[in-house]
């Protein structure tokens, strides 16, 4: 069967055509559409039954002095007129009837008519009743959730790579979507405050501590002795008059009065002989590991390591140095701020033909279908799991069904759902009224040769 959609889709695009960003749109022209077709089909079948009750009534009172006078063979005039005025008692019966399922005949209140509007309430709690302990028992649901296999049907979908394909640009909208309806201001505080307890809550004293360990064991520190000091012997030098400053200021201490007669070639002479000193000794330091200097450098490494792991004072001032740059505005301001640049990129890259996230949403799709498909045990426990999940929901909020139909039938007012009934199944009562029209002619007629 063919589903009439909005620009001739049929089955084949329901999926598609489900999918489009349009669907809430659609669904209401296609509900509008849906309606009107109800109302016109109704009226039609409304005017049928009409016509059928007033021909018979036309032809009982055309007939009603004709007589026994014979039309054809058997067939005399009182026999129509029998069946005309039988079929016209039997139109009239089940118009009645019909319509008082919706509202009083005529506009009388006639006692028992309007039963739908005034029996809104109990309808509602029959139905629910009805839906809860008949229609979708526990034992129907156990039933056909048991008969269903989510993993087969996740197989047989992403079998085909245009479905992985469109399953991944699915997930990316939903991500994005998600993402964009975020409260930017909530999400930032979120993140500054879970940011912040757990930064409070490290021990930096002992991860410095740790860390440090790991380097110093694995002998990798000796990498960044060797970088420290060629940077520092490439690095004394550009500082020359800072170390002739020193160098006077030296001479200052220790001569007081006598150091203006020191010529500045001596102390020229002696910034050199400094600068070479140290440049010589650095660069001793960087090519010799068993150089004084670097195992000096490597017992104060030992040093801090156990003092960051154990020295409790040490601890707290590390700590304490911590939590007051946690609790920095700037930098607080900075990891809120990761959110909404986080943000930007992930809508800005879900819009991109070669998504990031649409790529990796991918892989992990392609990567769960081959494992679907290899792995039968997979298959089995997802089945399992979430068959004992539904079930689990069911089966402890199975009697809230019918409530929330009595409910929402309830909140319905009743002339509403009369009209929603009666386009519904209002066609196939006219049909009712059609069969009593004919039957009762029928029965009339049998009823008068009996008697005749």
């Amino acid at each position: 069967m063919q589903l009439g959609l909005p620009g001739g889709l049929g089955d084949g695009a329901c999926t598609m055509y489900l999918a489009s960003p349009n669907v809430v749109g659609d669904a209401d022209s296609l509900m509008n559409i849906m309606t009107d077709d109800k109302v016109r089909a109704l009226r039609r079948m409304k005017r049928i039954a009409t016509g059928a009750f007033l021909l018979m009534t036309a032809i009982f009172f055309a007939t009603n002095h004709l007589g026994d006078q014979a039309i054809f063979w058997v067939v005399r005039w009182d026999h129509v007129n029998a069946f005309a005025e039988a079929a016209m008692v039997g139109a009239l019966a089940d118009w009645f009837a019909v319509v008082a399922l919706f509202r009083h005949p005529l506009g009388i209140p006639i006692w028992h008519t309007a039963i739908i509007p005034n029996k809104k309430d109990e309808i509602g709690r029959n139905l629910g009743t009805f839906v809860e302990t008949r229609l979708l028992s526990v034992e129907n649901l156990r039933t056909e959730i048991g008969r269903f296999s989510a993993a087969n049907a996740a197989l047989g979908y992403l079998s085909e790579p245009s479905h992985r394909q469109r399953a991944a640009e699915l997930l990316t909208e939903g991500i994005a979507t998600i993402v964009r309806q975020l409260d930017d201001e909530q999400v930032q505080a979120t993140i500054a405050e879970a940011a912040t307890d757990k930064l409070k809550d490290l021990n930096a004293s002992a991860l410095l501590g740790n860390g440090l360990e790991l380097i110093v064991q694995s002998g990798r520190h000796q990498q960044i002795i060797d970088s420290a000091l060629t940077y520092l012997a490439q690095w004394v030098p550009t500082r020359r008059d800072m170390i002739r400053q020193f160098i006077e200021r030296s001479l200052q201490r220790t001569l007081k009065w006598g150091s203006n007669l020191v010529p500045n070639a001596v102390v020229e002479r002696a910034t050199d002989q400094v600068l070479t000193a140290l440049i010589e000794v650095l660069q001793q330091a960087a090519a010799d590991p068993a150089h004084p200097m670097r195992e000096d450098l490597n017992s104060r490494a030992e040093e801090w390591v156990h003092r960051l792991q154990q020295d409790e004072e040490l601890g707290e001032n590390v700590n304490r140095w911590k939590n007051d740059l946690v609790e920095n505005p700037t930098v607080r301001g900075y990891i809120a701020g990761l959110w909404i640049s986080l943000k930007e990129w992930m809508l800005a890259d879900a819009q991109n033909a070669d998504s990031t996230i649409r790529s990796y949403v991918l892989r992990g799709i392609e990567s769960f279908h081959q494992r679907l498909t290899e792995d039968q045990e997979l298959r089995q426990t997802i089945d399992t799991k979430l068959r004992s999940a539904v079930i689990s929901v069911v089966s402890n909020h199975h009697s809230a069904i019918g409530g929330v139909i009595s409910r929402i039938v309830d909140s319905w007012d009743g002339q509403r759902l009369s009209r929603e009934i009666e386009l519904n199944l209002g066609r196939d009562l006219q049909y009712i009224r059609l069969n009593g029209t004919f039957i009762g002619g029928i029965v009339g007629l049998l009823i008068h040769l009996v008697k005749v």
